[in-house]
């Protein structure tokens, strides 16, 4: 059965010239859970900051593997399995770039009440190392009152 969850998403970048950036979002999904695999899905909002328009994000959640699917104002698919370098495309409305990770940490705490996910990776365009990351989502299910 799906359960309404607020999602905590907070991104930290490390660039190798030194710089850091931070971005924290929250916002309203969607969690299930089929047969020992959870499901997370959630909305992101366009901004003009950004240029996009919005983006859904549904994450597959099973045994140490996370998958990344974003579509809307940009389409891809990432997966993050600790170890293992995965390459994908990244579209937006400006082009199509060569993305891939190498995860270094794959962290999944669910139950069907919420939970965390930490993923630590190196993120590399077109096989240039661009930045350190570190992605952690804390999941709450929304209770009723």
């Amino acid at each position: 059965m799906q359960k309404k969850v607020t999602i905590q998403v907070h991104g930290n970048q490390k660039y190798p010239e030194g710089h850091e950036d931070q971005q924290e979002v929250i916002t309203e999904g969607m969690l299930y859970e089929r047969d020992g695999v959870f499901y997370v899905l959630y909305e992101e909002s366009g901004s003009e900051s950004t240029g996009f328009e919005e983006v859904s994000t549904f994450l597959i959640i099973k045994e140490g593997i996370v998958t990344l699917n974003r579509k809307g104002a940009v389409d891809l698919t990432q997966e993050f399995k600790t170890g293992e370098l995965n390459r994908s495309i990244y579209t937006t409305c400006y082009g199509k770039i060569w993305l891939s990770v190498m995860p270094h940490k794959v962290e999944c705490d669910l139950t069907v009440h919420g939970g965390r996910i930490s993923l630590e990776y190196d993120l590399f365009v077109d096989d240039n190392l661009v930045s350190y990351n570190a992605l952690f989502l804390n999941i709450k299910e929304d209770l009723p009152l």
